[in-house]
């Protein structure tokens, strides 16, 4: 991936960048035009919508249920005047029963015997008032029973039944829609995936990475944007099983990368121990080199650099390579895969120290 080696050229630093330019543009107009095929695949079919299986029945129970409804709101609408109408009633009753009850106390307390025509006719008002509330309430009970009578019109339990049965019917619809729609997709982006994941594991390295980082890029994108959302479901099973399924996979191949990679470190270290220094500095990449010993990682075995005082030491303990040794001409301590002395300037060839150098047992 992208490192940015402070011992290249500016130049190369520069070129480094314009080549990931190129691969996230490459991988740009790769994935708009992936977009575009996509867009422009044949429709596999209208998405399905759950009133398509609805059953005769259960839409003639509808019907019946919206025609309730519509009489029952009447019906409400009338039971709210009636009790409009029977809380006036109660009020007008009660007002007059309150009167009647302090007339006749002041009565009572004045012993007036000449008032008994008066109290008949009070007492016909206030029955006329419990009858006109009395039949108000009547008119209720009976509103709110023809509420009840309408909905017990209705089967509950017979429309729940049939509404299982449809939706079972439309959840069987759209999976299969769902898998139409994810497979026609894949028919897609399979083989990009496929190539995809051969140029990652040959050609990442190679004159054209540029090309072929961005058509990663693109793979990844098209798996992730235009595969991945459009999984079917199935209560979730399919995409924690695909899940475990790419994990399964991933882990399998970072850990035969690992195994791969330190059984050629190990067979490398074996073929190094015989080798002289010089030979062995000539089989790294100088410039990698340097930034391995600049991170204090030895670049032949690539362990940490032991340190004395904060300054690694000369040789590498795990693999004896020699890192660091003095310039023959001013005694500084250059690294070993410096071309010239930071110092003074002199060529540090690997002849210059080599009969040094190769004093140190490996």
């Amino acid at each position: 991936m992208f490192k940015m080696n402070k011992n290249k050229r500016l130049p190369e630093q520069l070129f480094t960048v314009v080549m990931w330019v190129i691969a996230v543009l490459f991988a740009v107009f790769l994935t708009g035009l992936g977009s575009k095929v996509i867009g422009d695949l044949p429709k596999v079919g209208d998405a399905p919508e759950l009133a398509q299986y609805y059953s005769p029945e259960l839409k003639q129970i509808q019907a019946q249920r919206e025609q309730v409804v519509k009489n029952n709101t009447a019906v409400r609408q009338e039971l709210a005047q009636v009790q409009l109408n029977l809380d006036k009633a109660q009020q007008r009753y009660d007002e007059e029963k309150q009167q009647f009850d302090n007339w006749i106390q002041t009565r009572t307390a004045t012993g007036n015997n000449a008032q008994d025509a008066q109290v008949l006719v009070r007492t016909q008002k206030l029955d006329q008032l419990q009858a006109q509330v009395s039949s108000e309430q009547q008119k209720v009970e009976q509103l709110n029973q023809a509420i009840l009578n309408n909905e017990r019109m209705i089967s509950v339990e017979r429309e729940q039944a049939l509404q299982e049965q449809a939706r079972a019917a439309f959840e069987h619809a759209n999976n299969t829609q769902e898998l139409k729609v994810f497979l026609m997709r894949l028919l897609v982006t399979l083989p990009a995936l496929v190539l995809g994941a051969w140029l990652f594991a040959k050609k990442r390295q190679s004159r054209y990475w540029p090309f072929v980082w961005g058509f990663i890029f693109f793979a990844l994108i098209a798996f992730f944007v235009e595969l991945v959302p459009y999984l079917p479901s199935y209560g979730g099973y399919v995409r924690y099983i695909v899940g475990i399924v790419l994990i399964l996979v991933g882990g399998h191949y970072a850990i035969t990368r690992m195994q791969t990679y330190l059984r050629e470190k190990q067979t490398q270290e074996q073929k190094m121990s015989q080798s002289s220094q010089a030979e062995r500095r000539k089989s790294f990449d100088n410039e990698l080199a340097l930034g391995h010993i600049a991170k204090n990682v030895c670049p032949s075995c690539e362990r940490a650099l032991s340190t004395s005082s904060g300054v690694p030491a000369d040789y590498c303990v795990h693999c004896g390579l020699c890192v660091f040794k003095k310039c023959t001409q001013c005694g500084s301590r250059c690294s070993t895969f410096f071309k010239y002395c930071s110092t003074c300037g002199n060529t540090l060839a690997d002849g210059v120290n080599q009969a040094h150098a190769d004093k140190i047992p490996l």
